[in-house]
């Protein structure tokens, strides 16, 4: 009796051997991956950001103009044709891959300056000669919207050159304009001529027209969701033109002073905040898991 408890005893022990034996050579079953970390990301697209802008820019006017001048024979002899401006935006845009983005931007521009001088020769109703000059001072300012598309030209260590071209529309403002002149006259022919002061003021006015850019830049890639952005950009704004002008001692009315052909280049410091996950300095590579190695016991 006591014999067959012991072989009972062993033949047991030698089934539980082989069964740890054979459960050894079972492949243990891969980690589960690590969660993802928290980011902020878009609740409609990965692919939309924020972005901000300021700059100067260096503004030229084209021309200047005004129709009772013009009418009666009158030139302007002195143009203030540059100006600096500043500006600063803001915009919502779209990324659709590693190439090609779009952009909408709204922006302020201040600190423009409406500089001219003019001149008519004419002969007062005594048939002597009289000269009238006119010089012009105001501030122009506008609002610019734009629609803008960027090709984006490959990253190499986190900077990316790009290009873009926006349109849009331009609200420009000419706002506190004064005329300060002189009137020469000679009534005796002798040329003992008389100077009479003149002043004029101009309320605002403003005018909107089609606006269109060219860009170009390159954007440094901070990390994932901040890109910052050092661009230059060539802006058209179109025309202005002041209210009426007031003749300050008489109450004479005349037309507008007229400001046109307007642009601008600029130079834009900017950041772009992106609601996704782009690859900053190019892609990275994903950790692949690989099942554990068989480990075999041997009894």
């Amino acid at each position: 009796m006591g014999s067959l408890k012991t072989l009972a005893l062993a033949g047991a022990m030698a089934l539980g051997a082989s069964a740890v034996a054979k459960a050894a050579d079972f492949p243990v079953a891969p980690p589960p991956p690590p969660p993802e970390p928290v980011a902020l990301r878009g609740t409609l697209s990965s692919g939309i950001y924020l972005r901000g802008d300021v700059g100067v820019g260096i503004t030229s006017i084209g021309k200047y103009e005004q129709d009772d001048l013009r009418n009666a024979g009158g030139v302007f002899i002195s143009e203030g044709d540059r100006t600096t401006t500043f500006f600063a935006g803001l915009g919502l845009g779209y990324r659709f891959n590693n190439w090609f983005r779009i952009d909408g931007t709204l922006e302020f521009r201040g600190g423009g300056e409406a500089s001219a001088t003019d001149r008519w020769d004419y002969t007062n109703n005594f048939g002597r000669p009289g000269i009238l000059t006119n010089t012009y001072k105001g501030n122009v300012s506008s609002m610019v919207a734009l629609f803008n598309a960027y090709v984006d030209l490959g990253t190499w260590n986190c900077l990316t050159p790009y290009l873009g071209a926006g349109i849009g529309v331009a609200q420009n403002r000419v706002t506190g304009l004064t005329d300060q002149g002189a009137n020469w006259i000679d009534p005796t022919g002798e040329y003992a001529a008389i100077i009479q002061p003149t002043l004029g003021t101009a309320g605002s006015g403003s005018n909107t027209n089609m606006a269109w850019a060219l860009m170009a830049g390159v954007g440094y890639e901070v990390n994932k969701n901040l890109t910052l952005e050092l661009g230059y950009r060539y802006l058209n704004l179109g025309d202005a033109h002041s209210g009426r002008l007031v003749n300050a001692f008489t109450g004479q009315i005349q037309g507008p002073l007229k400001v046109k052909d307007i642009d601008s280049h600029d130079i834009r410091i900017g950041m772009r905040w992106n609601f996704g996950d782009p690859d900053c300095c190019g892609p990275k590579e994903q950790p692949i898991y690989a099942p554990a190695t068989h480990v075999v016991r041997k009894y």
